[in-house]
């Protein structure tokens, strides 16, 4: 997580600074999660240790900046993008599935807490430190010490628990129904993750205030995660939850678009990820509740890819829609709508509403 951070907060910035605009890169993003996909479906049937896909994972995060410390070519932007796409299938599918399979059934809303807070925790030093470095160092400089810091993992990694990782999960897509709630939790997350980062280039015009930005919005969001997950666990009633900070969280996008200053901004696009930090433990633990009769490995697989989809849905309408009015506001307030039909589609699904939900076809089974 710290090498991600060092490597990879100003990467934005720096692909904005070296001239790639507003489409080039939701491209970039969107090639990303293309890349992403196809692999978790196409790619030949893997069975490899978990450490070992995790081991390539790393590298392949490394490569994703290294590629880009000196931009000489469109082609470099690609490049990156299929890094970044074979990281989420080497590294995220696998250290997930670590993480909740050695982890107790009876805590999964705490796990799933904590689990999101692991990241803001880091980010509250690191993402701000990124920023100095920049300015102080340059990028290249910056990009190097993230890399280099890639080390660090792959050496903690013999201390790892390990087991058999399966990747394709094609055989089970036939086995299962259409996971509407994820693929809403997709294209909301890449709201949050993907287009706040790019919008706020309009605001934020140093590495400095693109570093502290985050900082911040590290700082508000990392207290809620376990608290929500604790109340979960004692609760035992996940619906309450699942469906108010849901409805919370895809609200929350609304006024983003509206906003035409950096204070607003800061206001309104912390508020999105508090909101989100909120809804992600209860996103996650529904997917681990909805798939428990197949195990944690294949529910952590089905579950990226219907993430997946969700991402490129939100990043294909949202070029659609610049590529057609050439107004950000529009793309982002059409797909800010799009996503307030979360809730109702989680409940037309019968997210945590039917006594017995899951997502397996029992004929098939």
């Amino acid at each position: 997580m710290a090498a991600m951070y060092l490597s990879q907060t100003l990467l934005i910035f720096w692909l904005f600074k070296n001239g790639f605009g507003f489409s080039d890169l939701i491209i970039y993003s969107l090639g990303v999660y293309v890349v992403a996909l196809v692999g978790i479906v196409f790619l030949p049937k893997i069975k490899m240790s978990a450490k070992r896909a995790m081991f390539f994972g790393i590298l392949q995060s490394a490569l994703i900046v290294l590629v880009l410390i000196k931009i000489n070519s469109p082609l470099q932007l690609y490049l990156s993008a299929i890094f970044s796409g074979l990281n989420v299938i080497f590294f995220w599918i696998p250290y997930n599935t670590m993480f909740f399979k050695f982890s107790s059934e009876s805590k999964r809303g705490t796990n799933s807490g904590i689990y999101f807070l692991i990241t803001p925790i880091i980010g509250i030093t690191l993402q701000p430190l990124t920023g100095i470095i920049a300015e102080k160092f340059g990028f290249e400089i910056m990009f190097l010490v993230g890399a280099f810091c890639y080390l660090i993992p792959i050496i903690f990694l013999k201390f790892l628990p390990d087991f058999e990782w399966n990747l394709n999960v094609k055989e089970e897509l036939s086995k299962i129904k259409f996971n509407w709630a994820t693929l809403f939790q997709g294209m909301s997350s890449r709201i949050n993750y993907s287009l706040i980062p790019i919008f706020s280039l309009f605001f934020l015009k140093t590495p400095k205030q693109f570093g502290n930005f985050f900082g911040y919005l590290a700082i508000i969001t990392a207290i809620a995660s376990v608290l929500n997950g604790y109340i979960s666990d004692k609760i035992k009633n996940r619906k309450i939850f699942f469906y108010f900070f849901t409805s919370l969280a895809v609200v929350s996008f609304l006024p983003l678009a509206f906003v035409d200053n950096i204070y607003y901004w800061g206001i309104f696009a912390g508020i999105s990820s508090l909101c989100m930090n909120l809804a992600n433990p209860f996103w996650l633990t529904f997917n681990l509740d909805h798939y428990k009769e197949i195990g944690v490995d294949k529910t952590m697989a089905l579950r990226e890819f219907f993430l997946n989809l969700g991402y490129i849905f939100t990043l294909l309408v949202v070029f659609l829609v610049f590529y057609f009015t050439s107004s950000t506001k529009i793309s982002l307030i059409v797909i800010s709508v799009l996503c307030c039909f979360f809730p109702v589609v989680s409940y037309l699904q019968g997210v945590y509403r039917d006594k017995i939900n899951t997502g397996i076809i029992k004929k098939e089974l």
